[in-house]
């Protein structure tokens, strides 16, 4: 027999076994889906989907803009979202526009502490009878908080706008990844200049390779996530779930006036009053007597932008001194120290806000 005659039936064969394996490779996705109860014709990168939730958790999803924000439709006993990822506030459904709309970190979003009902802005809109919407995300730095404000503001047609910091927040905005990646701006003669985050998945993954082409494409199989995620969790999923923290060349504190006289204008255009609100942890109360040179900073230039001011530490600071106790009960323990504040904290804030808008 001939070389030439010969080729065919070898590609041929070889063509047969790589049908019969990509049949039987399917079988076995099926198979696997049915007997965990997925969907059997999703095209899904699993992969990525683990790597998502092992980064920001089973409530947050990647943002191209952002770095991360809330998913909507998010379920549990105590925690809820509506879309575009706000947290609900009781049996809130859906966005109710013409009210008051709230954006800021983990201390507006109100975290794990408190259901619900039990946030800020949510003791906020009992207190004044007017829709508030939370659009707090926990995590976020000053910067995301006000482009979260940016892309909500159409959305929400608020009369009113309360953003809400941490003085934490004004740090955060001088890093590319905190916690997880996210954006950054710096200031090139005065102008803003945005820095988008770094695509999904752990830094070290980032770079394409053929091992990091052949992981993405048996990404899509949810076999191949299961079993390999568990055979060789580095290689599949890298340094996904640990916590990355990467300093930037800016000036937090000037990135943070800048990102608030912007915001300033387009609430303006809209006719929406603007109102900064400033919040502190417990230890920042406790171990000082004022607030930090970036909080007085920032304070200051929204004063100057038009933003009215409520600030939290004098009030807090005061009950410090007078009965630690009290004060302390106001916040969420947390490991040896205290974390957000608790139901309590809360509404001791949405007082203090709605003092300021009535």
């Amino acid at each position: 027999m001939s070389t030439t005659s010969a080729s065919p039936r070898i590609w041929e064969g070889l063509l047969l076994g790589l049908v019969a394996t990509l049949a039987g490779l399917a079988v076995v996705e099926m198979g696997f889906r049915l007997a965990t109860d997925r969907d059997m014709l999703t095209f899904k990168d699993w992969r990525t989907a683990r790597i998502e939730q092992r980064t920001l958790g089973a409530r947050a999803i990647y943002d191209p803009v952002l770095g991360w924000k809330l998913r909507s439709g998010y379920r549990s006993d105590g925690y809820n979202t509506i879309a575009p990822g706000i947290r609900r506030n009781d049996e809130e459904v859906e966005i109710r526009t013409g009210g008051i709309l709230a954006v800021g970190d983990s201390f507006t979003d109100g975290w794990d502490d408190v259901e619900d009902d039990g946030t800020w802005p949510a003791q906020l809109e009992g207190m004044l009878d007017i829709p508030v919407v939370n659009g707090g995300v926990g995590g976020y730095a000053t910067d995301q908080i006000v482009m979260r404000a940016e892309q909500l503001l159409p959305i929400v047609k608020p009369k009113t706008l309360i953003v809400g910091f941490l003085d934490e927040d004004i740090l955060r905005s001088g890093h590319s990844s905190f916690g997880a990646s996210k954006p950054y701006f710096t200031l090139d003669n005065g102008t803003l200049r945005y820095h988008p985050p770094a695509p999904k998945g752990p830094p070290e993954q980032r770079k394409t390779t053929w091992g990091g082409k052949l992981r993405t494409v048996l990404g899509y199989s949810a076999v191949f996530d299961f079993v390999l995620g568990r055979l060789v969790p580095v290689y599949w999923y890298g340094s996904s779930g640990e916590e990355v923290f990467e300093r930037v060349d800016n000036d937090p504190a000037g990135v943070t006036c800048a990102l608030l006289k912007r915001l300033k204008a387009q609430a303006d255009a809209g006719g929406v009053r603007t109102l900064l609100f400033m919040q502190y942890g417990w230890q920042t109360v406790i171990e000082n007597a004022a607030p930090n040179e970036n909080a007085q900073r920032v304070s200051a230039c929204a004063r100057e932008a038009g933003f009215e001011l409520v600030d939290q530490f004098q009030s807090l600071r005061a009950m410090a001194v007078a009965d630690r106790q009290a004060m302390t009960n106001l916040y969420a323990k947390e490991g040896d120290g205290y974390g957000h504040l608790n139901e309590t904290g809360n509404w001791h804030a949405a007082d203090l806000v709605a003092r300021a808008l009535k």
